[in-house]
């Protein structure tokens, strides 16, 4: 039987990679907005900006190479915010992507 101070586990769907990225991002209709990205994986990423993003709404992020992407932002802490695309990246694209704009 699990402890209940236990810590939880991970429970991400793809390895992600820590990246130091700057990118633009906006919600349907907006202008966009700079980022920067932390950490990406082939599901989502981790970004910092100043634009106030509310869990649940759904952005176009640019990243380098790529058509704009949808993603949900599912987190917020400050100015982080930690985002899920809506489909996914194909794992070689996501792999290129952190080798490329890897710390």
């Amino acid at each position: 039987m699990p402890s209940r101070n236990a810590v939880p586990t991970d429970t991400r769907r793809a390895e992600r990679a820590s990246i130091d990225g700057r990118v633009r991002f906006r919600e349907a209709g907006q202008n966009p907005f700079d980022a920067e990205l932390f950490d990406l994986s082939s599901t989502g990423f981790r970004m910092f900006t100043f634009s106030r993003q509310a869990i649940g709404r759904r952005i176009w992020v640019s990243l380098p190479g790529l058509e704009p992407r949808e993603a949900v932002v599912r987190r917020a802490a400050g100015d982080n915010y930690g985002c899920e695309f809506v489909e996914p990246l194909h794992p070689s694209v996501a792999s290129h992507l952190q080798t490329k704009l890897g710390r």
